[in-house]
């Protein structure tokens, strides 16, 4: 257990290919854009002044590119990248791939709801769980992840990460997917969920005494700071 508080910096990946082109991105992977690398660098240049102990990345490539991106750009390129397949975005199974519009169209089909809006002000702090159930059902050749294993592998990764960082104090990295971070979020506070978590955003977890609290949600105050960093 750690002797001090952990502060752990949770990060989506930079944009990417299928972000852009509004497809369904999961376990499928796809490399950031111009406009991702350029905000991860922002990302990067904002972070200087935190010195990182460690950091984590999924093992999909968005989040391995963006990693080493944030790294190159805050001096920090010592740090081993360590990656952990828990920190996996939702798998979507059939959906991987699919334009956004179609897979949520069938999922709101499914539900009776004519928008995704209206589902989620329908289901309040469920509305994650709710549509991953969905996709689930929908998928017949059972490749769609189940909410309770991505909570189950996702909490697997916060006792890992907080198990090999004791130090006190110390200040990890981890870059991860806009579903998977919410979901975290959902498992200590669901009021705080961002449906908008933006790219390169930070979420800021706290854990102390065993306990974890979410300090902030969808921060872009580093990457804002970054832009005016002399390069």
């Amino acid at each position: 257990m750690t002797t001090g508080k952990l502060h752990v910096y949770l990060v989506r990946h930079g944009k990417t290919m299928f972000n852009t082109s509004r497809r369904v991105q999961g376990w499928s992977d796809t490399p950031l854009t111009n406009e991702g690398i350029e905000v991860a660098q922002f990302l990067g240049r904002g972070l200087r002044d935190i010195s990182f102990d460690s950091v984590y990345t999924s093992d999909r490539g968005r989040t391995i590119e963006t990693a080493g991106i944030v790294l190159q750009e805050s001096n920090q390129t010592h740090l081993e990248i360590n990656e952990l397949r828990d920190f996996r975005e939702f798998g979507f199974g059939k959906f991987e791939g699919e334009l956004e519009d179609i897979m949520f169209g069938s999922v709101m089909k499914h539900l009776g709801f004519q928008t995704l809006d209206e589902a989620f002000e329908s289901f309040g702090d469920d509305g994650y769980r709710i549509v991953s159930e969905t996709v689930e059902k929908l998928d017949e050749t059972g490749m769609a992840e189940s909410w309770n294993e991505m909570e189950y592998r996702l909490k697997n990764a916060l006792r890992t990460v907080s198990a090999e960082n004791t130090t006190a104090d110390s200040n990890v990295l981890v870059i991860s997917h806009g579903m998977a971070i919410n979901a975290i979020v959902s498992f200590f506070d669901s009021k705080l969920v961002d449906p908008e978590l933006a790219n390169a955003s930070v979420t800021k977890l706290g854990f102390e005494n065993g306990e974890w609290t979410v300090e902030t949600v969808n921060d872009l105050s580093y990457v804002e700071a970054g832009k005016s960093v002399l390069v």
